[in-house]
């Protein structure tokens, strides 16, 4: 089963001093920290904050792409976790056939930000968080709480 989420916040883990970016269901109370690199939090908070980069991005090319070769992005979706790493992928339509092409969570995040399409985790990578040691879980909450996302949008993009 596929549960669609949004990007609730950004946030740092304190044990890795990198980035996180914390998805939420939006019809229940879950939510998934995903942790991503410097630059892909970058690319993320620019589009989240509306900010426009000089010149296109790499994801802005690939979408690019995707439109001229008349295809659309249909939705993203994480789909699985095997130890600390997120597995997603793309789902991309060209009139009656539909492929899916695996990537980064952080792209396929990006991507679907910058297309305005859904994204979606399984519910499976939820319960894998379930299990997880709450007290890692409970650092990067304080670590959310204390952050302010349009500060850390700031902090990235500069």
């Amino acid at each position: 089963m596929l549960v669609q989420v949004e990007i609730s916040s950004f946030a740092i883990d304190p044990n890795r001093n990198s980035p996180v970016l914390i998805l939420k269901e939006l019809s229940g109370n879950r939510s998934l920290p995903v942790p991503i690199g410097p630059l892909e939090a970058s690319t993320i908070a620019m589009e989240s904050l509306k900010v426009s980069p000089e010149k296109p991005l790499t994801i802005d090319l690939l979408k690019i792409v995707i439109e001229q070769l008349g295809a659309t992005l249909n939705r993203a979706v994480i789909y699985d976790q095997i130890d600390q790493t997120f597995y997603a992928h793309l789902q991309i339509g060209s009139g009656k056939s539909v492929i899916s092409i695996d990537c980064r969570p952080c792209d396929a995040i990006a991507l679907a930000l910058r297309c305005k399409k859904p994204l979606y985790v399984k519910a499976n990578v939820f319960d894998k968080q379930a299990g997880k040691d709450l007290s890692e879980r409970d650092i990067i909450r304080k670590s959310i709480s204390s952050i302010d996302t349009t500060e850390f949008g700031r902090y990235i993009l500069e």
